[in-house]
């Protein structure tokens, strides 16, 4: 009896021991499927922080890394003139408080394909070619980083170089240009915020073939925007030019500042037209100072994209059960707007939803019919086409194999107690 007893009590513990195992390697997998997404391919080196191994210096993770792998730096304060000659993604926890500062530039790009996002870079500088960030290769994403609050130097500095796409940033209280392009094509700059800096928010000299849109340059003592003669067959369009001094904008090259209409070109806070059939277009073009180029189809109100969308809902589930997700964004004119949305297992929305009120939540559903973590995507337009960048979600649908197993091994354990205590009495 008293074995019995013994045996049952050692079940027990046992079944809650599996399960909290299951548990813990279930949220390990998750942990280990997100990371996945999130960063390369490579390993992850962890810069600040409390964990084993983890780096106290950026440049010193950098220097252990190799190509694919993840420097993830957490909040903190480090030290600037960091030099990424890998190809590599540089990640902060956060845009606020993972700080790089004190140096004479913060970051300078000589390998092609790196990733930096999610820092701000201040009190660096030194002269005329210092940079918050200095780009020297190709195929390289700059994305959520601030720059601000800098002696004299260039906040984002790009020389010959190409492919490169800068979007997300913000600019402001330097003592130099905004953003520099130099002997520089096929770039994109797209939803920068750059302001109060002493010289011209944007410049391009003998670069061509850009795309610049999306972005917001305002109170820049020299201008906001300025090409050279040797700078052409670049494309402008849905910026706001703001309060700048001198000029909002200067042209001396040939290059194309609108989207042709309905689409638009660009806001000007110095346009004087009118708007009589109030299709939110002026009526007569602007005239870029400096040469022969003009923006046809001038935009009346300061451009807004739609906030990047929040995604809310469960984030593990069962394979062929329904679940909601909801879907958030706010347009900064209040116009209504629609959302594109991925679910990550190759099936989406099928097109644009809506129209739906700026700031309404919005409920979608969908099942997952394959076991495995998937990231959820979603982007949202509003009526003039303005389109956000994606937001994310990620939802795991855990494999059930080690559960399984345990229960297996569970009922076995019962089936050999019980059929011991029929032998033996």
């Amino acid at each position: 009896m008293k074995e019995s007893i013994l045996f049952r009590k050692l079940l027990t513990i046992l079944i809650i021991f599996v399960f909290l195992v299951f548990d813990i390697v279930a949220s390990a997998a998750i942990v280990l499927e997100k990371s996945e997404v999130l960063f390369s391919e490579g390993n992850i080196l962890y810069v600040g922080g409390n964990g084993p191994g983890n780096y106290s210096e950026i440049q010193d993770a950098i220097e252990d890394a190799n190509n694919g792998d993840t420097v993830f730096v957490f909040s903190g304060i480090y030290s600037a003139d960091i030099i990424i000659d890998k190809s590599i993604y540089l990640i902060g926890e956060n845009q606020k408080t993972t700080i790089i500062e004190n140096g004479i530039n913060g970051i300078t790009i000589i390998a092609d394909g790196v990733l930096v996002e999610r820092f701000t870079i201040e009190k660096c500088g030194g002269f005329w070619h210092r940079c918050g960030i200095y780009i020297g290769s190709d195929n390289n994403k700059i994305s959520n980083v601030t720059i601000a609050n800098n002696g004299i130097l260039n906040g984002i500095f790009i020389e010959d170089s190409y492919d490169n796409k800068i979007s997300n940033n913000i600019i402001e209280d330097n003592l130099y240009f905004g953003i520099r392009l130099e002997y520089s094509s096929h770039n994109t700059l797209m939803k920068n915020y750059v302001s109060n800096v002493v010289t011209n928010g944007i410049i391009l000299t003998g670069s061509s073939d850009n795309i610049i849109f999306l972005n917001t340059i305002r109170e820049c003592t020299w201008g906001g925007i300025k090409l050279d003669e040797f700078s052409f067959d670049n494309k402008l369009y849905h910026n706001n030019f703001i309060d700048n001094d001198y000029d909002n904008g200067a042209d001396n090259g040939s290059n194309i500042w609108d989207d042709d209409y309905p689409s638009g070109g660009n806001h000007w806070s110095d346009y004087a037209g009118e708007d009589k059939d109030e299709d939110g277009i002026g009526d007569s073009s602007y005239m870029i100072p400096g040469g022969e180029n003009v923006d046809r189809y001038p935009i009346m109100e300061e451009i807004g994209t739609p906030e990047i969308p929040i995604i809310s809902g469960p984030i593990h589930g069962k394979v062929g059960e329904n679940y909601n997700w909801t879907f958030l964004s706010t347009d900064p004119e209040g116009h209504d707007v629609y959302y594109w949305i991925e679910w990550g297992d190759d099936t989406s929305s099928n097109g644009w939803i809506g129209s739906y009120s700026s700031g309404e939540e919005v409920t979608v559903s969908h099942t997952y019919k394959k076991e495995g973590t998937f990231l959820i995507k979603a982007r949202a337009k509003d009526e003039h086409e303005l389109e956000s960048s994606w937001g994310q979600f990620s939802i795991s649908m855990p494999k059930n194999i080690i559960k399984n197993f345990m229960l297996i091994t569970i009922i076995e354990l019962f089936k050999g107690y019980y059929g011991r205590s029929t032998l033996y009495g």
